[in-house]
C-alpha cells in the first residue's frame, strides 16, 4: 500500500511540473518570438477569429482571453499527461534498478 502511494505522489508532482513547465515554455515562446513571427497568440486569435469566424475583436476582448484561456488548458493538460507518463518511467527505472532481489 505505500508502494502505492509513493507512486500516486510522484504521478501527481510529474503531472504538476509538466503542467507548469508546458505552459511557462509557450508563454516565453510567445514573449521572446513575438517579433520574429510577426505577433504574439493573441494577434493569431484575432486573425483566426476574424477569418474562420468574421469576427472583428479587438486584441483585449473577453473572447481572445477566453479562446487563450482555453488553449493555454490545453496545453497546460498535454504536458500534464506528458509529466505523467515521464514520471511513472523514471519511477520504474529507479525502482528497477534500486530493487533488492535476495533469492
Amino acid at each position: 500500500m505505500d508502494e502505492q502511494r509513493k507512486l500516486k505522489r510522484i504521478i501527481y508532482l510529474g503531472a504538476a511540473i509538466g503542467a507548469v513547465l508546458s505552459i511557462t515554455i509557450s508563454l516565453l515562446l510567445d514573449v521572446l518570438y513575438a517579433d520574429a513571427l510577426q505577433g504574439t497568440w493573441r494577434d493569431a486569435i484575432v486573425h483566426d477569429l476574424d477569418t474562420f469566424l468574421s469576427l472583428s475583436v479587438g486584441r483585449d476582448s473577453f473572447l481572445v482571453t477566453t479562446v487563450f484561456i482555453i488553449i493555454l488548458s490545453v496545453l497546460g493538460l498535454f504536458g500534464a499527461f506528458m509529466g505523467m507518463i515521464f514520471s511513472f518511467f523514471v519511477y520504474k527505472f529507479f525502482s528497477f534498478l534500486l530493487r533488492d532481489d535476495k533469492a
